[in-house]
């Protein structure tokens, strides 16, 4: 068989005219909780839903003959604390002029416990200084959007962009401003460029900047993909390695990144350098790692000889490094996907080359 593998309810009532009488009916929804057991009072019970347990036994609730209140009640959580919210994680340096920001949060409570969950967020941002703060999004329930290239402002490079939340739930609670700010984030452009070269034609197939999510870059067994560094600086590279292998089919993980391949564990090579011709054996050293390291040289992730005099130099050897991969299968899986197509996903970095 042949693998391939690629790098509040809806509020509703009726009124019904009878005589002199109308009846009116309808659905709301609360914060409540219904509880597997009748909650006790002082002489009294009510169950946890219409049906279950038993009606009060107090004298307020009974004329000693008949009940006057029946089961059927629900249990409502008092809900006087404010929700939290958070700003995901993001990286603090993007090299394209868009990024996703995602947010969440909850209505749950140490002192209280559950609350009656979020209603809604308000999205800020901040420009340059996290100070002067503007509406992104008021009143909304999605979680994720994308920041730039044009909207809600255009991104320009240099700048330093910065985010904040604020969460509301459904008992009227509503979060305290955060300060200073959530997450940040900073444009570069980028500083290498990507391009598939074909060393017997002499060209280009093709070049970029950066790959776009999802972006499929067909290349032959003698093409060579190389990376070039496009600013004025001595550029440091280094490789990440995603820790597992996705189906691609069902979006499910499957084997762990490894400097060795074993059961279940697959391992990535990869070597830089100006030859034309892939390396004959890749050794241990060579070996991507899930992390990148910070010395005081630059950050190094597996190959630690990845080095890009500027642009400026002229001598394209030096300012360009062809990249050459290597993926080592498991030596044997005991978990499988659905099809026969998976994923490995490296990440490149380069940093400015620092005198320590």
């Amino acid at each position: 068989m042949r693998r391939m593998f690629i790098f509040v309810l809806l509020l509703t009532a009726a009124s019904l005219l009878w005589g002199q009488y109308v009846n009116a009916w309808g659905a709301v929804t609360n914060g409540g909780t219904e509880f597997p057991n009748a909650r006790w009072g002082a002489g009294y019970k009510l169950a946890d839903n219409i049906g279950r347990g038993t009606s009060a036994a107090d004298t307020f609730l009974t004329d000693g003959v008949n009940y006057v209140l029946y089961p059927g009640y629900r249990y409502v959580e008092l809900d006087l604390r404010n929700p939290t919210s958070w700003i995901d994680s993001t990286d603090t340096i993007s090299h394209s002029p868009s990024f996703v920001i995602s947010w969440g949060g909850t209505d749950t409570t140490i002192e209280d416990g559950e609350g009656w969950g979020i209603r809604f967020y308000d999205v800020e941002y901040s420009l340059f200084t996290g100070t002067v703060w503007v509406p992104w999004f008021t009143g909304v329930t999605f979680t994720d959007a994308i920041f730039g290239p044009t909207s809600p402002v255009t991104v320009e490079a240099g700048s330093t962009y910065f985010f904040r939340v604020k969460a509301y739930d459904y008992a009227t609670n509503v979060e305290t401003d955060h300060a200073p700010f959530d997450q940040k984030i900073t444009y570069q452009p980028a500083a290498v460029s990507f391009m598939v070269y074909n060393p017997t034609s002499g060209q280009p197939i093709w070049e970029a900047d950066t790959f776009d999510p999802g972006q499929t870059v067909s290349m032959q067994s003698e093409d060579v993909l190389v990376v070039k560094n496009t600013c004025d600086d001595t550029l440091i590279l280094a490789l990440r390695g995603f820790p597992v292998a996705y189906d691609t089919s069902a979006h499910l993980p499957f084997w762990s990144l490894s400097d060795l391949s074993g059961p279940d564990t697959f391992a990535i090579r990869a070597e830089f350098d100006d030859n034309t011709t892939p390396p004959i054996t890749f050794g241990a050293t060579d070996a991507v790692r899930d992390s990148f390291i910070l010395t005081d040289g630059g950050w190094y992730g597996g190959p630690t000889h990845g080095r890009l005099l500027s642009y400026s130099s002229g001598d394209s050897a030096a300012f360009a490094e062809n990249l050459w991969m290597q993926v080592r299968l498991p030596t044997s899986v005991t978990v499988h996907g659905d099809t026969t197509v998976y994923q490995f996903t490296v990440q490149l970095k380069a940093q400015k080359e620092t005198t320590p």
